[in-house]
């Protein structure tokens, strides 16, 4: 933090990107370092500089930064910022977790979103409810359904609802739990929870994109 102050009072450009076209506030986000994030901002960083569309709150959520996510969302990062994969900051908190992130972490980070006005049903690619469906992130599905997550809006690419999806994976609980909140579907005769599980057939490997 001393040579971070030090060279800000020698004229270093905080809004100068690395060759990679990293900016100093997206780093910070990424490795979880608050206090450097709110010199950043202090010193006239953009709250929502982008590399590639992505912002330092994406940076930050996709890694499980919670600390910084606050200190981002105090300074009104934008939630709802959509990447140029089609990606926002709730997506990746929750595709991080097929990379490693608890799903503890992810259901902060998605908290912390939704807190700060973030769309729980942004479809830019696939919706977070069927993200968190696809992984069988049982308490981020709980809690996104709470905060208004639509169960009938389906993946943009294979036509699936979340609970197709839910079935397709085997996550027989999460097919009980988006049941009763899933408009019939017309291809599916029986339609049960026994009926969907009957109905899909689980493909080789996903069809969805992953961010």
């Amino acid at each position: 933090m001393d040579v971070m102050r030090y060279l800000l009072d020698q004229g270093a450009d905080l809004k100068k990107p690395d060759d990679s076209g990293h900016f100093p506030l997206h780093l910070a986000a990424k490795y979880g370092r608050e206090e450097a994030a709110r010199l950043l901002l202090s010193r006239g960083a953009s709250v929502d500089v982008a590399y590639l569309g992505m912002t330092p709150l994406y940076f930050a959520a996709s890694c499980g930064m919670i600390g910084v996510m606050k200190v981002l969302l105090e300074h009104h990062a934008d939630p709802n910022k959509v990447s140029e994969q089609g990606c926002t900051p709730l997506t990746g908190a929750l595709h991080a977790t097929d990379s490693g992130l608890p799903e503890s972490i992810s259901l902060k980070c998605v908290k912390l979103l939704v807190e700060a006005g973030t769309d729980v049903n942004s479809a830019n690619i696939e919706t977070p409810l069927v993200i968190a469906t696809s992984y069988g992130l049982t308490d981020c599905v709980k809690y996104l359904l709470k905060a208004g997550a639509d169960p009938n809006i389906p993946d943009i690419h294979s036509g699936a609802k979340p609970i197709e999806v839910a079935a397709i994976h085997g996550r027989w609980k999460l097919v009980e739990l988006l049941f009763p909140l899933t408009s019939p579907i017309r291809t599916v005769r029986n339609w049960t929870v026994e009926g969907i599980i009957a109905h899909v057939k689980r493909p080789s490997k996903p069809t969805w994109q992953i961010c």
